[in-house]
């Protein structure tokens, strides 16, 4: 698969279950990226560090590890249509959980519940749309991205909104638990193809450079949970909003990456992988410097934020595509592996800057996102060294 890929003709025909894998995989988005907005509720009403904070995240990547190493086994035994249902009601029952919670060892194993189910939404969605629409899965996949940051912006403003109301912040779960239900009965009757399925994987080895591309992902993905993930806490605590404020101001972080990678498909096909990435590097660098450099001032930090977003947004399409381009003959098992990268991350990265924080402070701790680009940037070459050395 190449990143830089030509899109298809317009026509795409978007039936019951095209419409049934984008809403599965934009309420997984919601799920995962709406835990920024409510820790810091949840710190204050259980009375936790950070680094408790960040054991929630940790919880949900270990999902990551059950669906890269075997969740294709389990979608072989069951079929598509069942697991789908499955992964989405066992992601709803979770977020109910989370919702009831009134200690941590209960909303950190509501959290894995949650991670445990929705992981397999996007190992499966994928496969699915590729299956249904071939050369216009393209299409398809921007659609599907851009419906997903758009739930991404609703998780904020659910809690903005009840907070604002007086509600409770577990308004936004309980609303969570509904919405997946309202998905699955209404598709219920749908069956998702199969498609085809060899009897046994390719026995081809993942080259050096590919594992230099799966930890350059793992850094991107850390990169954009160091945004996504405390964004809200630190507007509350050091740039001094009240915590409503602090969740909707998170909010241009998820708008931003909705703009990118809209705009991301253009891109795409008028510059080089390699230029549209330092590109959106330096977008990164930029941003944070307004982002943690006006800590005092909401007019520049959020703007900063915003621009962060910018630069993240098509860093995962960009480097999944330098990755699968190595693979060759083991494509199958180079797009399953790369699952774990994002789970790897998120267990180790939320504790590390949780940890970070506790003992530094917050505003030192996000120090971790132009580190995370060295470090992302670092793996870059050392991915171009060894694929020249083994051309």
């Amino acid at each position: 698969m190449n990143a830089v890929s030509e899109i298809a003709p317009v026509g795409l025909t978007r039936d019951r279950v095209t419409w049934y894998a984008y809403l599965s995989l934009a309420y997984q988005t919601y799920l995962v990226t709406s835990q920024g907005n409510i820790l810091p509720f949840l710190k204050t009403d259980l009375g936790l560090s950070y680094g408790e904070v960040s054991l929630h995240s940790s919880a949900i990547a270990v999902g990551a590890f059950v669906a890269g190493f075997g969740g294709e086994r389990v979608v072989r035994r069951l079929g598509r249509t069942a697991v789908l249902s499955a992964a989405v009601l066992g992601a709803a029952s979770g977020a109910l959980l989370l919702c009831l919670a009134s200690a941590a060892w209960q909303s950190i194993g509501a959290c894995l519940v949650i991670g445990l189910f929705s992981a397999f939404i996007p190992a499966m969605v994928s496969a699915i749309l590729f299956d249904l629409h071939g050369a216009r899965r393209d299409i398809a996949y921007a659609e599907s991205n851009a419906l997903c940051y758009a739930f991404a912006i609703v998780g904020p403003l659910v809690v903005a909104l009840a907070t604002w109301l007086g509600w409770n912040w577990r308004t936004g779960m309980l609303l969570a638990t509904l919405v997946g239900i309202a998905i699955v009965l209404a598709f219920i009757n749908v069956r998702v193809p199969g498609g085809q399925r060899t009897v046994e994987a390719s026995r081809a080895k993942l080259p050096p450079a590919y594992w230099a591309y799966f930890t350059m992902l793992a850094f991107a993905v850390a990169l954009e949970f160091a945004g996504l993930l405390w964004a809200p806490s630190y507007l509350e605590k050091v740039v001094g909003l009240s915590p409503p404020a602090a969740a909707a101001g998170a909010g241009a972080f998820f708008a931003a990456m909705l703009i990118g990678r809209t705009a991301g498909v253009r891109l795409f096909r008028i510059y080089s992988t390699r230029t549209l990435y330092f590109g959106a590097m330096a977008t990164v660098l930029l941003g944070f410097v307004a982002y943690w450099g006006g800590s005092g001032s909401a007019a520049v930090a959020i703007p900063g934020l915003f621009v962060i977003g910018l630069g993240i947004a098509n860093l995962f399409a960009l480097i999944l595509g330098f990755a699968m381009n190595t693979a060759g003959a083991a494509s199958d098992r180079a797009s399953a592996r790369a699952i774990v990268a994002p789970g790897l991350a998120i267990l180790v990265s939320p504790p590390l800057l949780g940890t970070f924080a506790d003992h530094a402070g917050l505003h030192a701790a996000q120090v971790m996102i132009p580190i995370y680009v060295v470090l992302a940037t670092a793996a870059y070459f050392v991915a171009q060294a060894l694929g020249r050395r083994d051309a």
